[in-house]
């Protein structure tokens, strides 16, 4: 085979010429800097904290039931998760409904408020028989609002749900979890034994917590935390993506190695990368809406272009995940969800082109447990500049991967910290709806790797261990080299 770093540059370079001056970063997540923990976590060089601005968001004060709002731009969904971490009302929405919010204004009684906070969709504020708010959202009648509005208190934590799982591998009693106050389970992970409950509020999560803590060292729980969605890509004129010279083949035993994508729903692909993906797994009902291509659309034609520049033909497919559904964002649970669904199911290599600076035991011990089973899971280092862990890049079972630019240097937006493991370039361009639509960031580089890992190791059967290595040794950080 032929030098595997000019496999991949060249049909790069051809994606990437003439765009670098108009597109920008595709962050996979929010930049929230929190403290790094270390156990079972890629070592970071240590980084100064930015100083304190303020943030966007929607805030209610209690005693005077007034409200603020400073919104650039945000979906309806995204501010009325910010709502309910506010407030504690249930909120519900019309499942399909879309509307941006643009809003900024101090001390407004709610009546005044909403109006602006629902982008112009119709509102019903009641109170139900347990005596909390509950608003409906909708474009037609208030019983259309069948989608209930999880709490983001803005900085990724969904505050009224917990994980709860057992360290020492027994599983935790359900029975106790569910007497616990205002608790609900609403998931069960098999691989894991963990649990997904949901509380009437982020105080009874708490309270939860600090109850299960006291009463037993082997239970640990957390709070379910968000994956925002990426930016959009951004629509060029005069860029057109090359050719696609890579054949779908079938191995004579029928058996195929299979790359777990998990992402949002992709879009049907032209017919030469459809060839390469199996029917998506919804895991969240749903679709996001818009004109240009899903995340998981340029993620999925990404992968392609790596299993092209890896091979001529192949016999690797890819199996998307859908764990994003109609909304802005997933979450640690539905991820490690969609990990435990692609391993059970054969997949041996795991794509995450996503994450966020905040740690999860929870999707840690998911991913320690595929790993473990051989399974080679490659994450996207971040977007933030920065050497700040990224996770689930930073753990050490996964494959981090930062993005280089046509230089071979690291991109300006690309992390760089001592837990990435190999960079590759982090530009593609995708062709849908009539358009062109260029996507940066390390998710691509992510994405790319996956596709290379499975040209390299197309016999299912053939261990994923020196596939690893190849890939670190062959797409090097080069050290010292900056934006």
């Amino acid at each position: 085979m032929k030098d595997m770093r000019a496999l991949l540059q060249i049909p790069i370079a051809l994606l990437v010429a003439g765009c670098l001056l108009v597109v920008r970063a595709d962050p996979t997540s929010p930049k929230v800097a929190t403290p790094p923990t270390t156990h079972g976590v890629k070592a970071t060089r240590p980084t100064a904290e930015s100083p304190a601005t303020e943030r966007p968001g929607v805030r209610w004060d209690a005693a005077s039931d007034r409200y603020e709002a400073s919104i650039p731009g945000w979906t309806v969904q995204r501010v009325l998760s910010r709502l309910r971490a506010q407030t504690g009302w249930r909120i519900w929405i019309e499942e399909g409904v879309q509307a941006q919010v643009r809003a900024r204004f101090r001390r407004l009684p709610a009546r005044e408020a909403l109006p602006r906070l629902v982008g112009g969709l119709n509102y019903s504020l009641t109170t139900g028989t347990d005596g909390r708010r509950e608003l409906k959202v909708f474009a037609t009648q208030a019983r259309s609002s069948t989608r209930e509005i999880p709490a983001d208190a803005g900085d990724g934590t969904i505050g009224d749900e917990l994980i709860v799982r057992s360290t020492s591998g027994t599983p935790p009693d359900r029975a106790r979890l569910a007497r616990l106050k205002g608790a609900s389970i609403v998931g069960t992970n098999l691989l894991t034994g963990a649990y997904r409950l949901r509380f009437g509020s982020e105080t009874e999560a708490e309270e939860a917590r600090k109850a299960l803590a006291a009463e037993s060292g082997d239970l640990e729980a957390e709070n379910n935390q968000r994956f925002e969605a990426p930016e959009a890509p951004v629509a060029v004129d005069g860029v057109a993506a090359p050719p696609l010279r890579l054949s779908a083949t079938v191995r004579p035993d029928g058996t195929r190695r299979m790359i777990a994508l998990i992402d949002s729903a992709p879009q049907p692909l032209a017919p030469e990368f459809q060839a390469f993906l199996l029917p998506t797994v919804d895991l969240v009902p749903g679709a996001g809406s818009g004109t240009g291509p899903s995340h998981g659309t340029s993620m999925a034609e990404a992968m392609v272009r790596g299993l092209g520049a890896g091979a001529s033909e192949t016999s690797t497919r890819i199996q998307p995940y859908n764990v994003y559904g109609a909304g802005e964002s997933a979450s640690t649970w539905d991820v490690a969800a969609g990990i435990a669904r692609a391993a059970q199911e054969g997949a041996t290599i795991i794509n995450l082109s996503l994450g966020s600076p905040q740690d999860s035991p929870h999707l840690r011990a998911v991913i320690r447990q595929v790993t473990d089973q051989g399974a080679l899971v490659v994450a996207a280092a971040g977007n933030n500049g920065s050497t700040e862990s990224f996770f689930p890049a930073a753990y050490d079972e996964a494959l981090a991967v930062t993005a280089v630019g046509r230089s071979g240097q690291l991109t300006p937006y690309a992390n760089r910290g001592t837990f990435v493991d190999l960079a590759v370039p982090g530009s593609t361009v995708v062709e849908t709806g009539g358009r062109t639509w260029v996507v940066q960031g390390t998710s691509v580089s992510a994405a790319y790797a996956s596709g290379l890992a499975g040209a390299l190791a197309q016999n299912p059967q053939a261990p994923l261990g020196p596939v690893r290595s190849r890939l670190i040794e062959s797409f090097p950080v080069q050290p010292g080299k900056g934006p």
